[in-house]
């Protein structure tokens, strides 16, 4: 298998494919209201599930803003700042849509690059990199939000 082969399955494996080791993302969001999204424990200063996604989509635009050579990325990761707010469920349906439609777009980019253009450098890293620690990232937050889901009792697989 060819490296951008292997990119594009590990890309996959984090978000909608599972690896059997871990859950991927999708089915971490699975089911999950917006009330859910939006649940901090008592006292506990942790983030929401919606500040975790929103904090993985901001990272995502990153990289695709950077893929496609636009400048229209935010340059502040304000996914953490502490909102109290519940939003509607219309709202996190559109938040979880623009996660898939940004993830797919990067998927597509990916898949269409050769392995050489894989090695090139973007802001001072490969994108072979700059995906695979995506990727990590991207595993990481799951496992926060299945924890939470747990810790909620909304986590039944």
């Amino acid at each position: 298998m060819m490296t951008t082969e292997k990119l594009v399955s590990k890309w996959d494996a984090c978000f909608d494919k599972e690896s059997g080791w871990y859950p991927p993302l999708e089915r971490g969001l699975q089911g999950l209201t917006a009330v859910q999204a939006c649940w901090r424990a008592d006292g506990k200063e942790m983030n929401t599930i919606k500040e975790l996604v929103n904090h993985i989509i901001f990272y995502k635009v990153q990289l695709l803003s950077s893929l496609a050579s636009t400048t229209d990325a935010p340059s502040i990761d304000t996914s953490f700042n502490t909102d109290t707010g519940v939003i509607t469920e219309e709202e996190w349906q559109e938040t979880i849509a623009n996660l898939k439609h940004i993830h797919t777009r990067i998927r597509e980019k990916l898949s269409m690059m050769s392995d050489q253009e894989l090695l090139s450098e973007l802001d001072g890293v490969t994108i072979y990199q700059w995906v695979s620690d995506l990727v990590l990232h991207d595993i990481y937050h799951t496992g926060q939000i299945i924890f939470i889901r747990k810790m909620q009792g909304s986590w039944t697989v």
